[in-house]
């Protein structure tokens, strides 16, 4: 355990609001906060940035593809506007963020994506990172069969269990057991989210674990943590994980977290 003075954890706090914020001048963001917010503001900057975004066991540009997808999971959009900014200054592409965003829709649904979505092309196009000819690039266009083919192959690497290439026929149970969510469920998350080329399925896992982190679908989180440790995610990446949640959604939620965690690695 270390023993810092107030004064160090400060100094790493505005370094911190230094990088975030794009600002030569964090004492000034510091001070604001302070004096808008009294000792939650002193919070935010000597707790949330001097010791959780100050933490080196993970990169800034991976805290920040979490604290967006948890932001947006929740639809905090005032927040999600400083930090869609921070993650272009931590080392995220524009394409990455509105990639977490298209990604979110599966997850979090559709009106919170779209949400998201809003605020981030609001940011980007005010830091100078819109699209060239003012358009998005539409999705592929796929027909059902690759759809499933994809998706097959997205739900074995997720499940671990091999996955028929071809759709199977009905017997009333669904595709893969649960009626006709299943088939949906491969089609579009998996066959049309999972298979973009966008982000790694290591960031695609990351950042489903921090919406269903923020929240709190823990039987999802016991699917999506060992998926997570297939495709790359390290145990201590989702400790970090679990310390930048209680942050961002509450303590009670990291706390659930780290349970399914320490289940699956008991059990593995």
């Amino acid at each position: 355990m270390s023993d810092q003075t107030h004064a160090q954890r400060r100094a790493k706090a505005l370094e911190v609001l230094r990088v975030l914020g794009g600002t030569d001048t964090p004492e000034v963001t510091a001070q604001t906060l302070e004096d808008r917010n009294g000792p939650l503001g002193s919070f935010v900057v000597d707790f949330a940035m001097g010791d959780i975004w100050s933490r080196n066991a993970l990169s800034r540009r991976d805290r920040s593809l979490m604290v967006i997808s948890i932001l947006g999971a929740l639809n905090m959009t005032r927040q999600l506007r400083t930090h869609v900014r921070g993650a272009i200054h931590h080392g995220m592409t524009p394409e990455e963020v509105r990639e977490v965003f298209t990604h979110m829709c599966g997850y979090a649904g559709f009106p919170r994506a779209l949400d998201a979505m809003h605020i981030a092309n609001e940011v980007l196009e005010e830091m100078g990172c819109g699209p060239k000819d003012g358009k998005l690039a539409p999705a592929a266009r796929l027909s059902d069969a690759e759809r499933w083919k994809l998706g097959a192959e997205g739900l074995s690497a997720i499940t671990g269990r091999p996955i028929p290439p071809t759709r199977p026929a009905d017997d009333g149970r669904g595709p893969v057991g649960l009626g006709p969510l299943g088939g949906i469920a491969v089609d579009f998350c998996f066959g049309e989210i999972w298979s973009r080329t966008q982000l790694k399925r290591r960031d695609r896992s990351v950042l489903v674990c921090s919406i269903l982190g923020a929240l709190g679908r823990t039987d999802e989180l016991k699917i999506h943590v060992p998926a997570a440790l297939r495709n790359g995610v390290t145990r201590d990446e989702l400790e970090e994980l679990i310390v930048t949640l209680a942050a961002y959604a509450g303590f009670p939620f990291a706390v659930e977290f780290r349970a399914v965690l320490m289940e699956h690695l008991k059990m593995d």
